[in-house]
Parts: structure tokens; sequence; C-alpha cells
């Protein structure tokens, strides 16, 4: 890792805060005071279909219940601002001139009526679904039609051939994809929006955090990411990729079960202390070296490590 850690808890803000962000957020803290770095907290606001406008005051508030104050924000703002992503818009074009110059992008004009119709051929004949890249090698009159029927283009990325994506995760260990696993996928949409796994690898580099900690569902992300960094030149951040957090039947929370207390506003509500809550989310997926089962937040500084984070549930 180079220079002091700086890790940021990036949710989308779309309700209150789920006890799995609460985790991720929390070990965030633990290591940026462990080491005397910075805790960021930005929201990943682009999917606009699943935002809620009191998502980032519930995420805050709920970040606040539990005493994990952090550096960096779209509150108190900080070097890096603006800490969401619709305000940083601008921010993110040079670097889609770049792919597109170097060729590691292209502009893709399939319709969704194109990209259905190829899906259904792909399940007729048994293959794997997914973008096939027909439009990955246009000509200039192909390219020219395109845009006479008034076509706006997506950006894809191109995702190289007989490539292993590897890396060394801080939980997983070590970890490998083959890049023919992987279609060519949509950097920025034709609203001229970014997507999620484009506009994220952006903001790390930009806000110069080191260390990205999230939960495991992202972890097939990650290749993408990579080879992106890979394509504009840009370095890599370590991963660190948590276990799912389950309910009490083993299987993964959803978060429209109200049979369970899963957000921090339920505890609070219920009037439960936030050192318990905090020594609670604490213990998912992490074990202290001790047998010790209440920790105060200094306490919890001193003994958190990835050493002991587990790669189950």
């Amino acid at each position: 890792m180079n220079g002091p850690v700086r890790v940021r808890y990036a949710p989308s803000p779309t309700g209150h805060l789920h006890i799995g962000g609460a985790r991720t957020a929390l070990f965030d803290y633990l290591l940026a005071r462990k080491y005397g770095g910075a805790f960021v907290v930005r929201f990943e606001d682009t999917d606009q279909t699943r935002h809620v406008e009191s998502g980032i005051h519930n995420q805050l508030d709920g970040l606040r219940w539990l005493g994990l104050e952090w550096d960096e924000s779209v509150d108190i703002g900080g070097p890096y601002a603006p800490y969401r992503q619709m305000e940083r818009l601008d921010l993110y074009k040079p670097f889609v001139e770049q792919l597109l110059a170097s060729g590691d992008a292209y502009r893709c004009y399939c319709s969704e009526e194109d990209l259905e119709r190829e899906r259904e051929e792909q399940e007729a004949s048994g293959e794997i679904t997914g973008y096939s890249g027909q439009h990955r090698n246009l000509t200039s009159e192909q390219i020219a039609a395109y845009e006479a029927e008034g076509r706006i283009p997506a950006i894809r990325f191109r995702v190289p051939e007989d490539q292993i994506i590897a890396f060394e995760d801080r939980v997983r260990e070590h970890v490998e994809f083959d890049s023919n696993g992987i279609a060519d996928f949509i950097i920025v949409r034709p609203d001229g929006i970014p997507t999620y796994n484009f506009a994220v690898i952006l903001d790390d580099h930009l806000m110069k955090i080191n260390l990205v900690i999230r939960g495991e569902e992202h972890l097939s992300n990650t290749p993408k990411q990579i080879l992106m960094y890979n394509a504009l030149g840009l370095p890599i951040p370590e991963f660190a990729h948590l276990s799912l957090v389950l309910n009490q039947d083993r299987k993964k929370m959803s978060k429209r079960d109200e049979s369970i207390l899963q957000f921090t506003q339920q505890y609070e509500a219920l009037g439960y202390l936030p050192e318990a809550v905090l020594n609670f989310i604490a213990l998912l997926g992490w074990s202290p070296g001790g047998e010790e089962e209440m920790f105060t937040k200094e306490e919890l500084i001193a003994q958190f490590d990835f050493d002991r984070v587990s790669k189950s549930p």
C-alpha cells in the first residue's frame, strides 16, 4: 500500500444503513484510525432509478449513531470534493476519451431490441448469454448509418482475450479470473452517465483510495475494474472482499425481509445501545484474539486487522 491508508465507504443512497454496509464502514473506520489514515464517505448515485432523496441523510445518521466519525464527505467537504458521483461527471470525461483514443473502448449502437434478440438467439442455441461484441469493429460506413438513424451510442470497454486477471485479496488471498469469461461491458450509458464499475475506479483513483473494503458480491466486478485500471495506466488499490452477512437460516439477508432487524435505525428505535450494536457488527466475520466479547471503540481499533477476518460467512 502506497502512503497513509485511505479507505472509503461508498453506498448508494437508497435508504437506511444496513448492517452489512455498517460492517464495511466499521472496518474502514478501524483501519483508518489504527494506521493514522483517512475514512472517506462518498455516495454512488449514478443509478437514479434507485436514488432516495433522504438516503444520504439516513446513511450519515446511521454512521453518526454508531460513533463512526468520517474525515471527508458531502457534509464536511474535503480535498477531493465533491463526494457525490452525479456532481463529478465532468471529471470522468477525459478518461472516457483516453479509452476511446487507445482503442480500449468503443461506441456501441446496439438498441435494447438488438440485445434482446441476441439473448434469445443465444438461449435458443444453448449458448452462454452475454454481449457478443457485435459492434466491436464497426466500419466508418456502419457508424455513419447508425448516426443517420439517430442512434445514441453507449461506450463499451473492449475486454482483451486470453488474459488471466490475478490479484491478492486481503481476505480471500489469491484470486484469478479468465478474461474470456467477461463480455465487453458498458462504461457510459447512452444518456452520458457512467456505470458503477467505471465511475468507482475513477473516484478511487482521484480520491487516492489505496484499500477498497467491500462485500464479496463485488468480487466479480474486480477483474473488470483491474482491466480498466491497466488500460488507463492507473495504480491499482488493494482489495478486501468481506463474506456475506447471513440471516439465522444461513441465507443471504433480503432487505425486504421485515422479520429481521437489519438496519441500524431499527436497533436505535428499539433502544439498543450503539456500543452494543457496534460490537455485534464487529464480530460479523471478525474474531478477536482472546476470549473477550465486549470492546470499547478504542479496543476495537487496537485489535482489528485482516488476519482474523474470515473468508466464510
